[in-house]
């Protein structure tokens, strides 16, 4: 009967992680901002195809996101690829939050928030996925 090698438990590295949610946050946030501002001042409406691609283009940013913590941590990279968009996600939304209290308006359901993490997250594990398959394993170790 052979015995299996221990593997170490699969950790988050969390410097890898905060740096790339500010790197998502860098491209996310005046992405957001100028939909809002399209949206908001009825120069554009929901449904537009601009609108959509402001979306698709705000999606990308976690992406880059997640490339971005693959690279830094290529231990676990879909993991901390996952992390670091939703992380980028959660903070934003807490701040678009603060920013409508002040304000006096409204603030969205806290449930969207942690969707939009999952959806944030799964193009982060995109993105990850894009840099493992365009760096090769180093050393022979498989990642």
């Amino acid at each position: 009967m052979s015995a299996e090698p221990a593997r170490a438990p699969a950790t988050l590295s969390w410097p890898a992680i905060w740096r790339a949610a500010v790197t998502t946050m860098t491209f996310a946030v005046p992405l957001s901002v100028l939909q809002i501002w399209l949206v908001e001042s009825n120069r554009i409406e929901k449904g537009d195809p601009f609108n959509l691609i402001l979306y698709f283009a705000i999606m990308f940013s976690g992406a880059l996101g997640g490339f971005a913590a693959a690279k830094l941590a290529p231990s676990f990279p879909l993991q901390n690829g996952a992390a670091a968009p939703a992380l980028a996600a959660i903070v934003i939304q807490v701040g678009g939050a603060i920013r409508r209290t002040i304000a006096g308006l409204t603030v969205s359901n806290p449930l969207g928030w942690v969707f939009l993490a999952l959806l944030m997250a799964t193009f982060g594990m995109f993105g990850a996925w894009v840099h493992q398959k365009t760096n090769p394993s180093q050393n022979g170790v498989p990642r």
